[in-house]
């Protein structure tokens, strides 16, 4: 018996030994496998960084190339001399350091921008040293791609240079005719070096190069050494000439990344990426590789093997596994608590913090522009629309139950989608500033600008997508909306058509099927670095359906995603009639076409003669032309960010030299309080937020041509509760001047009882008709709301035992509803209180009383 006892225990020993080992052996191996895959991940992430500054390149070298573009086709349109042609660029200059030099192609002498360096009239300028103008590859129509020369001396002021190019015809006075010359807009590269830093973030010390298709390289970072990138590759990594050709193949037609070796003797990675607007160009990014080959699982590895050492030692074997089970049902359990709290607080910061941002915000705008009135009052109306959404958020998080059970219920009334799109701009704009997003926001054919339903939730359904779309677009990306009224199969409804677009990390194929699971979120390192909890496009697909529409979504991983919400909503009786503007010209400037074309059908269906450029210059050109032919434009609507000259500049030169008194209306999708002082400064007599709708328009050019809009906003009847006399039963003095000032705006009267046995007092002694109904606060001291909402249902007067009694209180749970039900009272409103909830109460008890 003793010895199968000791058997028993050497089993044991032997079985936890090998159990041991085991645990080893795994943690090991795991910690290995999971540093390799966050190696592969880092260099992953390091290789799409790389491309996106090369997307940022393009970008840049796109715009330069159309400020050299629109300059030529200005002077070929023109017939120039020389001399002409290097005036009107000087006068277009922008930036300081940047010059332009225009050369006759038989003599490769001509003029610059800038006078040589040292002098101040010497503006002669020549290449006939320089055998630049061979290499210049010429295209067939202006401004279909990149023309860009080799690095090169600038002549005038000695800088290494690169230069955008056009070829334009200029006019020869001594002849009567055309010449050719070759336009230059010359950019230092000094200047260039400044636009490209990599993104500090835990990639401290990548650095940046670019290098033209021989290797020589065009901007270098410190650590690239030699005169080219391939000869500073053989220098330090063991190469032979099949090796040093395929590299080359590599590096100058594809994007990928390699190993190598650097000046140090440390091993490096290195991106690279084609830069697709040149010809031959080649973006490289050099960063150590222990920058990004963190290892992990070392404390991981120490604590199973501590953990199993402890269990295994103090146990044996069968209660090891009893308590294991144990264990594991307690831990599960714990970790669905824990994982419940903490999808609740991440979901009510992320939800609370989209409307808080535009309160916020909006209320330092209020402080500061205090003495403006009418900015005041639409500061305070948006805090009203960004509150509302606010209250809804959070009646939603305190009354659990309803998300849990899908019993979300929806709340119609009327109201105008301009409000509603007006505050999805606006709350929006803080998250679209701090990462610098390029936003747009365009509507289509949008008539019946009053509809019925529950704005709230078609609030929520509208944010939730558009934040997302922001949030899950790395910066510098877009972000486009299109909202647009179509016919509704549905008598009575209008089909509400609202399309986000992004150019985000995308979504896999996998997650798209289980996107719509509550807590689920794509498996994606990019993914987990931003906040979420997976709940938002459960939530939103739950109130789209409750509305009785339709949400599709279509997305590629790196790409980006559209997604696209059809809703059909009923028609307010109430809308706008009679939007006719009388005699108005109108110039709209803008660079978005779908905008142009948008708003000039809408200006043009209400009666306006509209014209329109696609940039400040040439809005520049047409209202010189206008006023110099004494018939200048009635109003000049201008974007704010155009890619030649913005808003503000266009604006400023308008005032400063054509010199016309004409009202100027800026535009913007961005915020303006950025650029409010800057507007006012340069001559801007109004801003109007995009998208432009009809009556926004209608309603702005009369303001600013001096007449009164014959459109009147249809306004609610409240003629029906005018005389009506309330017993409000609160005990908090604010409280009561709030509810007391409110009812008085719709004509109602009230009386004040300090507390619920005030409040059963004066009922008690009060004649038959004095109320129509009581709104009665829970918590008040001497007697609550609850005891005297049943003594008042105990009084022997009929009529005063009778009475609605209307729960007006901060107690917004669902056992906080019932509670008050059961105690006698015939309605429920939380604080603090919507008015618009307040009336409707009201109402409906008053049509239940007839």
């Amino acid at each position: 018996m003793e010895s199968a006892k000791n058997l028993k225990k050497y089993l044991v020993v032997i079985v936890n030994v090998i159990i041991m080992a085991g645990i080893l052996v795994f943690v090991v191996l795991y910690s290995r496998f999971e540093n390799r895959d966050s190696y592969r991940r880092q260099i992953a992430h390091f290789e799409d960084t790389t491309v996106t500054m090369e997307q940022v390149t393009a970008n840049y070298l796109e715009g330069e190339q159309r400020i050299c573009d629109v300059w030529a086709q200005y002077i070929n349109g023109k017939s120039m001399t020389l001399e002409e042609a290097a005036d009107y660029i000087r006068a277009s200059h922008v930036l300081n350091n940047t010059s332009a030099h225009i050369i006759l192609l038989d003599t490769l002498t001509g003029l610059s921008t800038r006078p040589r360096l040292g002098t101040s009239d010497d503006f002669a300028v020549s290449y006939e040293r320089l055998n630049l103008l061979n290499d210049v590859k010429w295209i067939s129509e202006i401004g279909d791609s990149i023309n860009i020369t080799r690095a090169y001396t600038n002549p005038m002021n000695g800088e290494q240079s690169l230069a955008f190019c056009n070829k334009v015809l200029l006019f020869d006075q001594e002849n009567g005719s055309e010449k050719e010359a070759v336009l230059f807009r010359v950019i230092p590269i000094s200047e260039l070096e400044q636009k490209w830093v990599f993104p500090q973030t835990e990639l401290v010390n990548a650095e940046i190069s670019l290098i033209d298709a021989n290797g020589g390289y065009i901007l270098k970072g410190y650590s690239f050494k030699n005169s080219s990138f391939f000869e500073f590759y053989e220098s330090y990594n063991a190469t032979d000439p099949e090796s040093s050709r395929e590299l080359y193949e590599r590096v100058t037609s594809s994007t990928g990344t390699v190993s190598m070796i650097d000046s140090h003797g440390q091993e490096c990675i290195l991106a690279f990426t084609p830069v697709a607007a040149t010809d031959g160009w080649t973006m490289l990014s050099l960063v150590p590789a222990y920058d990004l080959n963190s290892k992990t699982g070392d404390l991981a590895l120490v604590g199973v093997v501590s953990f199993g050492l402890f269990i295994l030692f103090i146990s044996d074997l069968f209660y090891i596994l009893y308590f294991n089970k144990r264990l594991q049902a307690a831990a599960r359990k714990a970790e669905s608590a824990n994982k419940a709290k903490t999808d609740f607080l991440s979901t009510m910061s992320h939800d609370i913090r989209t409307p808080m941002n535009a309160i916020i915000g909006l209320t330092a705008i209020a402080e500061k522009n205090t003495a403006d009135e009418e900015s005041t009052k639409e500061s305070l109306r948006k805090i009203s629309l960004a509150g509302n959404h606010l209250l809804t958020l959070i009646n939603d998080i305190l009354d659990i139950s309803k998300v849990e059970s899908g019993k979300l219920k929806l709340s119609p009334l009327t109201f105008s989608i301009v409000e509603t799109v007006e505050n999805l701009v606006n709350i929006s704009q803080p998250m679209i500033k701090e990462k610098n997003i390029e936003f747009s926001f365009h509507i289509n054919q949008i008539e019946k600008e009053y509809l019925y339903t529950d704005q709230l939730r078609l609030n929520q359904i509208y944010i939730n997508i558009l934040s997302n779309a922001i949030k899950y677009t790395e910066p510098g990306g877009s972000v486009s909306v299109d909202l647009r009224e179509e016919k509704s199969d549905v008598p009575g409804c209008i089909r509400l058509t609202y399309v986000v677009s992004d150019t985000g990390i995308g979504m896999s194929p996998e997650y798209m099927e289980t996107m719509y699971t509550p807590f689920s979120r794509q498996v994606d390192s990019r993914v987990n670095s931003i906040q979420g909890t997976g709940l938002g496009l459960a939530i939103t697909k739950q109130m789209v359906e409750l509305i009785g529409g339709t949400i599709e979504c279509q997305s590629e991983q790196g790409k980006g995603t559209t997604f696209t919400v059809t809703l059909d909503i009923p028609a307010a009786d109430r809308q706008r009639e009679d939007m006719q503007l009388e005699s108005v010209d109108v110039l709209i400037v803008d660079d978005d076409e779908t905008m142009l074309t948008t708003a000039a059908d809408t200006l043009t269906s209400m009666g306006a003669s509209v014209e329109q450029a696609n940039s400040g210059l040439e809005a520049l050109g047409m209202i010189e032309h206008r006023h110099l032919s004494g018939k200048d434009y009635n109003v000049i609507i201008i974007d704010w960010k155009m890619p030649d000259i913005d808003g503000l500049e266009t604006i400023s030169r308008i005032r400063s030299e054509i010199e016309t008194k004409t009202p100027i209306l800026l535009i913007s999708a961005y915020d303006w309080s950025d650029i409010e002082d800057k507007a006012k400064a340069a001559g801007a007599n109004g801003f109007v937020s995009k998208p432009l709708f009809r009556s926004t328009l209608y309603d702005k050019i009369n303001d600013l041509i001096g007449k009164e809009s014959a459109a009147i906003e249809p306004e609610d009847d409240y003629s029906d509760l005018k005389g009506l006399n309330i017993l409000v039963a609160e005990d908090n003095d604010i409280n009561w001047e709030i509810i007391s000032a409110m009812l008085a705006m719709f004509g109602i009267t009230t009386e004040r009882a300090e507390n619920g046995r005030i409040c059963v007092d004066k009922m008690r002694s009060a004649e038959k008709g004095r109320y129509e109904l009581i709104f009665m606060d829970v918590q008040m001291p001497e007697m609550n709301g609850l005891d005297a909402t049943r003594a008042i249902r105990k009084l022997e007067n009929r009529w005063a035992a009778s009475i609605p009694i209307v729960a007006m209180t901060a107690d917004a749970f669902s056992e906080n509803i019932m509670e008050c039900m059961d105690a006698g009272m015939n309605g429920h409103i939380a604080k603090p209180v919507d008015i618009k909830l307040v009336i409707k109460e009201i109402r409906r008890i008053k049509e239940e009383r007839v």
